[in-house]
């Protein structure tokens, strides 16, 4: 595993929000309480008065849910209690008079009490919070906060390969310490979920042992920890293997929320994985089940469309523009060629650290006849030219201003950028990579690779 490899699985191993998912029927409550008063040379009346605390949360059908509202009195008293469905860390705002003075996170767990000292304006660096569960979030806290150091020291080289391995383990040890030491916590949770995926890579059957065990405790995983999991399955055992994982994470959660998102991630999994006539049925079952929730429709219909038309297998889309050395090319030209095109704002900054990796993709992959085009969106020729300044321009690039914005976005239901899609010479998709699934083009042009050899 090399360290750019690491770098990602940094990324997924930070972990903020989203934690533990717990049964969501009955609701739980947590006592707030604290006081926060206004800097005497900002308001020197001693007036602490109007100051509110408030954490609104959306629901599944996407109504918005205060979970609590409190006010401080002329002292800066406050106090209320916080009504909630999961243990889990939720943000409040602090607002005066409708100006807003910062975000806070705690954690809210059943029958725990919190107390909240403060000062604005400038709360971030004027606050204590206190509570058991946020007590021994702040040993965690500590905790990562060190690993990150060490982490960016690793990714700058600063050590040899052959002692990486040692050090992850020796943190993945001092973070199963506090997941042993604090059962039932948020932060326990959390740091079993670090110590296990950051051995992705390095120490495989450790991970996938101390995963079963938090798994059989919390009868969860955070989506990225997760994704680390089911990527790990499909590499070494492929995709049934990480579909009977998802199917386990199903059976043992009591959270509709997450069984929404777990039945969204095997439908994507289908999808990429070219069985869409599985996934089409799964769709529809989904879509009935979660009727009621608007932004599950609209994910259906995105996800329809890209059954339907952008499948692996389906013929990729007729897209025409001139390039920026004045040709003009249409997708349906490269037939007999395998072709990679992106679609991309040139000021998005993922799209300029991925930047590097695509040259070397070109490089090795033109051998075996790839094509790359870039089509950049929102962008002017001044733009293009400032991009491209220090870069090599190496492949196809087409030239703002000659081709439809709009209908390369709506024909390639572009979401997000940057969008890549892979084509095999035979012009059929081999899959789309939207913004860091880029990660695993590999794969797919080891299949061009495969198919020309």
């Amino acid at each position: 595993m090399n360290i750019k490899s690491f770098i990602l699985l940094l990324v997924s191993s930070l972990i903020l929000f989203s934690c533990a998912r717990e049964e969501e029927d009955v609701a739980k409550s947590t006592y707030i309480s604290g006081n926060i008063s206004v800097d005497e040379q900002i308001d020197a009346s001693g007036d602490n008065s109007g100051i509110q605390l408030i954490s609104t949360l959306q629901n599944d059908a996407g109504q918005t849910d205060t979970l609590f509202i409190a006010q401080t009195d002329s002292s800066g008293f406050f106090e209320g209690t916080a009504r909630f469905h999961e243990k889990d860390m939720y943000p409040f705002i602090v607002t005066r008079s409708r100006n807003t003075f910062g975000y806070i996170n705690l954690i809210l767990a059943k029958d725990d009490s919190v107390y909240i000292e403060g000062r604005i304006p400038n709360l971030v660096e004027n606050i204590e919070i206190s509570s058991y569960e946020n007590d021994i979030y702040q040993t965690f806290d500590r905790v990562d906060r060190s690993f990150s150091r060490v982490a960016s020291f690793i990714n700058a080289g600063g050590l040899s390969a052959d002692s990486i391995q040692a050090e992850l383990e020796k943190w993945s040890d001092i973070y199963w310490e506090i997941f042993e030491d604090n059962p039932d916590t948020y932060a326990s949770k959390i740091a079993g979920e670090s110590a296990f995926s950051i051995l992705r890579g390095w120490n495989d059957s450790l991970m996938v042992e101390r995963a079963n065990i938090v798994l059989d405790q919390y009868n969860s995983l955070l989506p990225g920890t997760r994704t680390t999991l089911l990527e790990y399955y499909a590499e070494t055992e492929g995709l049934d293997r990480a579909l009977a994982f998802l199917n386990e994470l199903k059976e043992k959660t009591e959270s509709r929320s997450e069984l929404m998102d777990l039945e969204m991630h095997t439908i994507e999994l289908l999808y990429d994985s070219s069985r869409t006539n599985d996934a089409n049925q799964l769709l529809q079952q989904f879509r009935a089940a979660y009727s009621d929730n608007e932004q599950v429709i609209d994910w259906a219909e995105n996800i329809s469309y890209d059954l339907e038309f952008l499948a692996p297998g389906a013929p990729f889309p007729s897209i025409g523009f001139r390039t920026t050395a004045g040709d003009s090319m249409n997708t349906d030209e490269l037939a007999g060629r395998p072709f990679l095109i992106e679609i991309t704002r040139l000021d998005n900054r993922l799209y300029q650290q991925q930047f590097d990796r695509t040259v070397a993709i070109y490089q090795i992959y033109r051998n075996f006849d790839l094509e790359i085009i870039t089509i950049p969106i929102a962008t002017t020729p001044v733009t293009l030219e400032a991009f491209f300044e220090e870069r090599s321009r190496l492949w196809h690039v087409a030239h703002p201003n000659t081709f439809d914005a709009d209908e390369i976005i709506d024909i390639l239901n572009v979401n997000r950028v940057p969008t890549r899609f892979l084509i095999n010479k035979d012009g059929n998709i081999i899959r789309r990579y939207i913004g860091n699934e880029y990660d695993d083009v590999v794969r797919g042009l080891q299949q061009i690779t495969t198919i020309n050899e």
